[in-house]
């Protein structure tokens, strides 16, 4: 089969029987709130995954790194770093249903009746499950814990990325007080068109401007 019919196959089929086959790496690249620009690379070997997102704000850079393993349809984190200047600023640890979080130097441990993830996991999570929420999850950003709330489809919409036009997914997340809004385009393995929520009273926007998939780029 030709790659270039792969899209347009997939766009075919009906959206709610669509769950995604994760790519072995995505690289993947958004411009931020106020042109900010962003990265988010994914990538898998085995039974492991690894994502690193970099955002450049102003006079420095975060990146945001975890990592874990895939257990039949769920991604089960090892450790989330929020690493701000090149230093650690803030990381979490889980084990079973244990997690250690905390800013550096003031560290927590809470054994939790569930699933728990970051942000960026839970973005590849929902990705290979048709948006499906994890019972019980509780998302971390490595610094507190939140209870996440149910999960809510808000329409369908054409997002244009690379000189195309795509069809995506919107959903919505409550995390404690503030929301999550993802956005997947169903014909490229579900990858994360757009990612918006807040942290620490900043609210990031990642909006997708181009992507490669499997080393291959992706034009709508």
């Amino acid at each position: 089969m030709k790659p270039i019919l792969l899209p347009l196959l997939l766009a075919a089929l009906p959206l709610a029987s669509y769950a995604a086959e994760l790519p072995q790496s995505a690289e993947l690249r958004y411009s931020g709130s106020y042109g900010i620009p962003a990265t988010m690379t994914f990538t898998r070997s085995g039974n492991n995954y690894r994502i690193v997102s970099d955002i450049k704000v102003p006079l420095y850079k975060i990146r945001f790194e975890s990592g874990g393993v895939i257990a039949g349809n769920t991604l089960k984190p090892a450790y989330y770093k929020d690493i701000r200047g090149g230093k650690v600023y803030a990381q979490a640890r889980f084990s079973g249903n244990s997690i250690t979080y905390g800013k550096t130097g003031d560290s927590h441990t809470e054994t939790l009746s569930g699933n728990s993830m970051d942000l960026f996991t839970l973005a590849w999570q929902l990705a290979a499950n048709d948006a499906k929420l994890p019972a019980n999850l509780s998302i971390t950003n490595g610094k507190k814990i939140y209870r996440a709330g149910n999960i809510s489809q808000i329409g369908n919409a054409a997002y244009r990325f690379n000189g195309g036009t795509t069809n995506v997914n919107r959903y919505r997340i409550r995390q404690g007080d503030n929301t999550v809004n993802y956005a997947f385009a169903p014909a490229f393995h579900n990858i994360p068109t757009q990612i918006t929520y807040s942290d620490d009273g900043k609210s990031y926007d990642l909006k997708l401007v181009s992507a490669k998939i499997n080393g291959q780029t992706v034009q709508p």
